[in-house]
């Protein structure tokens, strides 16, 4: 006789429950939760290393530049700051030797006005990765960020005041061109720091600076319009002679009549 065959349940393909899918779902939500805040703290923290690192680049270059030129620095300003600007201008020779068109061929970039208007750098060893520049429409008339360009990052225009405008009025004017050597206190003296690119923030965070970014150089306002970063709210890299980096965020005096200008002899901004 044929011999008879167990028989056993037969199991369906099956799936998972609307329940199962529901806590599956509930748990990816709280893992994603979790890890989104430190993501974002990591691309941010990350951000700002190559910030520190831009800004080191420039203090590199420039005291490079110095062991080749006896010891001096390229000009703070550049053609921005002529009568015409973008323009050689006569009477400010100066500005053909700002740092911004001498020191990126020592980094293996073009000289800022080699440039073309409409193309302009808005990356790299130029700008802040966290740094942003508004609409044309929100900055002065006769300056268009989306053509000529922006700054996110200044030098101190302290270094070389030839110009009696932001001095206080015991200092006299400095030359045109710093001399290392000459300098008191390198490792405390500002060479470059970040600004801010925000119209609306202007003289201490109240608006009105409306050619925000437009100038390689700066004075100690444009510190103070300082733009959030992820760590201790307010403030920014600087850079100073000596070519160490530190985030600062009490640089601005509010005390001051005019908080433009540093007290005479501070020598983080001012250099003799």
């Amino acid at each position: 006789m044929p011999q008879a065959h167990a028989q056993f349940p037969r199991i369906e393909p099956g799936g998972f429950t609307l329940l199962e899918l529901l806590i599956v779902i509930s748990i990816l939500s709280l893992l994603l939760a979790i890890l989104m805040p430190s993501l974002g703290r990591a691309r941010a923290i990350a951000r700002e290393v190559i910030c520190s690192s831009s800004l080191r680049s420039w203090a590199m270059a420039a005291n490079i530049y110095a062991g080749d030129f006896d010891g001096y620095l390229p000009h703070t300003d550049d053609r921005d700051r002529n009568h015409t600007p973008g323009v050689y201008d006569a009477t400010h020779p100066e500005h053909e030797c700002c740092y911004i068109d001498l020191l990126p061929p020592r980094m293996g970039r073009p000289a800022w006005r080699d440039i073309p208007q409409g193309a302009k750098p808005t990356n790299d060893i130029w700008q802040c990765p966290m740094a942003v520049c508004l609409a044309d429409s929100a900055y002065d008339p006769g300056y268009r960020p989306s053509q000529v360009g922006y700054h996110s990052y200044a030098m101190n225009s302290y270094l070389e005041c030839d110009f009696p405008f932001g001095l206080p009025d015991d200092m006299p004017p400095y030359p045109s061109f710093l001399q290392l050597g000459k300098c008191k206190a390198t490792w405390k003296t500002i060479l470059m720091f970040e600004q801010t690119l925000n119209p609306k923030q202007g003289y201490g965070q109240l608006g009105g600076h409306t050619m925000a970014g437009r100038y390689t150089a700066e004075d100690a306002r444009a510190l103070a319009e300082r733009h959030a970063h992820d760590r201790d709210g307010l403030g920014g890299n600087v850079i100073m002679l000596d070519g160490h980096n530190q985030w600062r965020n009490d640089l601005w005096d509010e005390t001051l009549d005019n908080p433009r200008v540093p007290s005479g002899g501070d020598l983080t901004w001012f250099p003799y």
